[in-house]
């Protein structure tokens, strides 16, 4: 198995995301300070009390568990008891994806967090009808923390400003043997799941391309074959944005959680 377990699943307590290194307390540093809306959510929604034991993790492979040791109304000294790192993925899935609109988009965000997406990119094309500013932004690196605290998992994914597609052509156009550039096409002749079973266990990296509600236009799915990408069908039916970064993210995990192990 290639893809290391993100906590340890014995640990029963809630999970706080404090960006910053996680240490054992020592004497010059003997508590760490959680503030802003995660202690906001422990302080005020859960009623923690001194004594009290909860789970950090940064977001960059490092976790704890700490002890509430003292307490303001917006901020809490934490006691860190003990702490580990997960090691980084050995394969990698990078969704370079129109975002949809509204609320769907945090969803988008949200459920290949859980599924292991390791890069988030959200494109810019032709016929894309959400630009996400800095807010929109924000709400969907929220969204990826929350899903990190609520599926165990210690390493964000990377999520990068609007990007347009001949960027991420000029980024991964060059061929490797262990890395491959989808496109999300449905009438493509064949489907993801055949698409990774071709590769074996020699795939490390996986970036796909997914379209705005509209499609790609001619010419971007033109530059994209161009750039050496092979187009995949995802079903049977036409899928939505954040349905289409689903399919692709839940075949991409179950192959990435059967390998076999080198």
């Amino acid at each position: 198995m290639t893809r290391p377990q993100s906590a340890r699943p014995e640990s029963p307590v809630e999970r706080f995301f404090l960006p910053q290194p996680l240490q054992l307390a020592t004497v010059e540093q003997a508590a760490v300070e959680l503030d802003g809306s995660e202690a906001h959510h422990l302080l005020h929604v859960l009623r923690a009390k001194v004594g009290d034991r909860v789970g950090l993790f940064n977001g960059q492979g490092d976790e704890a568990v700490a002890e509430l040791v003292n307490h303001r109304k917006r901020s809490a000294d934490l006691q860190i008891l003990d702490r580990w790192t997960t090691p980084a993925e050995t394969d990698e899935l990078i969704l370079a994806t129109a975002l949809p609109k509204g609320d769907r988009a945090r969803w988008l965000v949200e459920k290949a967090t859980e599924l292991g997406a390791t890069r988030i990119i959200p494109l810019r094309t032709a016929r894309s009808v959400v630009e996400p500013g800095e807010g929109k932004m924000d709400k969907l690196a929220q969204a990826a923390i929350a899903a990190c605290k609520q599926c165990g998992r210690s390493r964000l994914p990377r999520l990068d400003p609007l990007t347009t597609l001949s960027d991420v052509f000029r980024e991964f156009s060059a061929a490797l043997p262990s890395r491959i550039l989808l496109l999300a096409d449905p009438r493509a002749e064949r489907n993801v799941r055949q698409l990774f079973e071709s590769f074996g266990d020699g795939l490390q990296s996986t970036i796909a391309l997914i379209g705005p509600e509209g499609g790609f236009t001619v010419d971007e799915h033109s530059a994209a074959i161009a750039a050496g990408a092979t187009p995949v069908r995802l079903g049977s039916h036409i899928l939505r944005i954040e349905t289409a970064a689903l399919a692709i993210s839940a075949a991409w995990e179950f192959r990435s959680s059967t390998k076999q192990p080198a």
